[in-house]
């Protein structure tokens, strides 16, 4: 069965996790301070299966102090749900969601008009004209807009025609050459160890398959692999994925840090990039200039050297390389987030 991961993205309370209960039944607000506050402060998952797909869902917290749990989600996938609320139509973190995803690569998805049982079907014209000058020169100035709602129940089965469509099309996200899993939970599962979740990339991994756990280099082993929380003998690349591991303790993994086959990939100091800075930019990026990078599930920080220039201005594009303070893991073609360092991420 095909598998196709998508982010669910857009402004805070705009409606992103009922519109996620009300296709999967699943609540992905999981922690208890997320439930008592009303609030998604980590990405949750659920799945629904649409026809011969299933489409995992991935939803970002919306609030603008929580970016790096949305990166982190977004980081594995193929394709994004971007909900706006007919109600308060595009919002600041609407632009920032979408500003990210493109950056990420995230080319195909949908626009889910939310709460459309508040407005006046005679208003849903001039609110999706509103959101059509919004998305073009964007990678979904064609994506399809739908209008629901997660109380009534409209728009629920375009939305699930929508994904089957969506998945059909190619995958666009550069992916890396062989097994990688960016590590975005650790916890430990009684009487089985160590357990590790992330988006599946690259190729298939099975149990007994020989790890490493970077950038530590611990070696490790794959005791067991759970799918959507069933036992499965091999994860597909695109899965959400909990690995059981073997020779793992739970105290030396963290979020960021990547499982991969032996001699597939290494860690590094150093690692050469392309900036493109984005046209929204308040200021250009100079040279020897301290920076948080949001790669994976992991933030860095580092030092960026430009190569040809002392700064990169709005909209301007420029050959750098950065300089980490810590070891980081990544595949060639990865795409990341680059942010002040002075940015006050969560």
């Amino acid at each position: 069965m095909k598998t196709c991961p998508v982010i669910v993205i857009g402004h805070v309370d705009h409606g992103k996790t009922s519109l996620v209960r009300a296709l999967t039944g699943t609540d992905t607000d999981r922690l208890p301070e997320e439930r008592a506050r009303g609030l998604s402060i980590t990405a949750g998952y659920a799945w629904l299966q649409c026809g011969e797909v299933m489409i995992d869902l991935i939803d970002a917290p919306g609030h603008e102090k929580f970016i790096p749990a949305m990166v982190a989600g977004a980081s594995g996938a193929a394709c994004a749900l971007l909900v706006v609320s007919a109600a308060e139509g595009v919002r600041a973190q609407t632009l920032e969601h979408l500003e990210v995803a493109c950056a990420l690569g995230i080319g195909d998805g949908i626009v889910a008009v939310t709460k459309a049982d508040l407005v006046p079907g005679a208003e849903h014209a001039r609110i999706e004209a509103e959101l059509r000058g919004t998305l073009a020169a964007t990678r979904f100035q064609d994506a399809p807009v739908i209008f629901c709602s997660s109380v009534t129940g409209k728009g629920l089965g375009d939305l699930q025609g929508a994904f089957t469509r969506l998945a059909a099309g190619p995958v666009r996200p550069v992916s890396p050459s062989a097994a990688f899993l960016a590590v975005d939970r650790v916890f430990v599962a009684d009487g089985h160890g160590t357990v590790v979740t992330g988006t599946l990339l690259g190729a298939p991994l099975k149990p007994d398959d020989p790890l490493v756990l970077s950038p530590a280099g611990q070696p490790a082993v794959i005791r067991a692999i759970q799918v959507r929380g069933q036992a499965v003998p091999e994860a597909q690349p695109g899965e959400r994925t909990a690995l059981n591991l073997r020779g793992v303790a739970a105290g030396a993994v963290k979020r960021g840090d990547v499982v991969h086959l032996r001699n597939a990939f290494s860690s590094g100091l150093h690692c050469d990039v392309l900036i493109e800075m984005s046209g929204r930019a308040s200021r250009p990026i100079r040279h020897m200039e301290e920076i948080r990078v949001l790669i994976g599930t992991a933030q860095a920080t580092g030092t960026l050297r430009l190569l040809a220039a002392r700064q990169v201005g709005p909209g301007e594009a420029g050959l750098a390389q950065i300089r980490f303070a810590a070891p980081v893991t990544a595949f060639a073609g990865q795409r990341a987030i680059l942010g002040r360092a002075t940015r006050d991420f969560l």
